[in-house]
């Protein structure tokens, strides 16, 4: 009985999708859209950060990314004034403040994204993106890990 369960156990893991690339085509735009699982980076008491890179692509062009959720567990929610790397500013756009996660009670979100140029998003596939965020309300700070912007340049 145990050999039984231990072959199905690992036939249906074989058969599972692959959950570290993301890919999608919006047929009516034309974009390719490659990106990642959401990365937690930042997490205390009042807020939570999370992050996943992003590459969108038409016609051979391409624009390269990082997505941000900054989250707050407190009755305001998060207003993001700047962000930075070490000293160099980012530039980073507001996409929406919204409600988010809502698992046992929703959650304040400001989601956004940090344009990169393509070489900016190779140097942080091989060292990171430490991430600095000056908000209204809270200071974040984390890092997006190297391997995150790895899975994205590595073929599939």
């Amino acid at each position: 009985m145990l050999l039984r369960l231990s072959i199905l156990v690992l036939s249906l893991a074989a058969c599972a999708p692959r959950e570290d690339v993301i890919t999608r085509y919006d047929d009516w735009t034309g974009f390719n859209e490659f990106t990642t699982p959401e990365h937690e980076i930042f997490r205390a008491r009042r807020g939570i950060m999370t992050v996943r890179p992003i590459i969108i692509e038409r016609g051979g062009v391409r624009a390269y990314g990082l997505l941000t959720n900054i989250r707050r567990r407190v009755p305001n929610g998060p207003i993001v004034e700047a962000m930075y790397s070490g000293d160099i500013k980012l530039q980073y756009q507001k996409h929406d403040r919204v409600w988010s996660h809502c698992l046992d009670g929703c959650q304040r979100a400001e989601v956004g994204v940090i344009h990169l140029t393509e070489a900016a998003f190779r140097t942080a596939a091989m060292n990171g993106l430490p991430i600095r965020v000056r908000g209204r309300r809270a200071r974040y700070e984390g890092v997006a890990p190297a391997w995150l912007f790895q899975r994205l340049l590595t073929p599939n």
